[in-house]
């Protein structure tokens, strides 16, 4: 349970910061700064799936979506523990297809990730390649460093003034009514 959001959320904007120089960074990243940018990916996406289970977000930010790409598996590919980097041997990066997901789909994806491969260009990290346990003999996801900072700041830096709650019938559970549905 996460009672005070803001030691969630702070460390999230910083990360956002630290993750947005190492885009724009000039010469080749060091180990140390590729190890880092991991760390702060994997304990950010595990902060922002605890807070979407939470009344601390928004509804608008809860149901933010991304567009990513992904890339199918090859036939003959065999995805396992010891291959898992060799990613252009097992996905046809000739054929990737574009798809909108939600935050709880990324954050699945990273937390669960079996393959998880930061792409890096001649200026810094450009994002990572990701798939879970699971979807990792079906596809391979692309999601860009951009999309990741604006998550984490977006997260970091929602507060809600103001919710309406309703008992769900059927669970019994408070959920969020949304406000567009009170002005009708």
């Amino acid at each position: 349970m996460i009672y005070e959001s803001r030691y969630w959320k702070q460390p999230l904007v910083r990360s956002a910061g630290w993750l947005e120089k190492v885009l724009i960074k000039d010469g080749e990243l060091s180990e140390r700064d590729l190890a880092r940018a991991e760390r702060e990916m994997f304990i950010g996406f595990y902060a922002v799936r605890k807070l979407l289970e939470t009344f601390k977000l928004s509804e608008a930010t809860k149901h933010l979506t991304y567009d990513l790409t992904f890339y199918p598996v090859r036939q003959d590919a065999s995805v396992d523990y010891f291959n898992r980097s060799d990613i252009h041997e097992h996905y046809e990066f000739d054929k990737g297809v574009a798809d909108r997901k939600d935050v709880g789909f990324i954050c699945n994806q990273v937390i669960h990730s079996f393959v998880f491969v930061l792409t890096l260009a001649e200026s810094g990290a450009e994002g990572a390649f990701l798939a879970s346990d699971t979807m990792r003999h079906r596809r391979l996801y692309f999601i860009p460093l951009e999309h990741i900072v604006h998550l984490f700041r977006t997260v970091g830096r929602d507060y809600p003034a103001q919710q309406n709650f309703v008992r769900d019938e059927k669970t019994g559970q408070w959920k969020v009514i949304d406000d567009a549905l009170l002005r009708h």
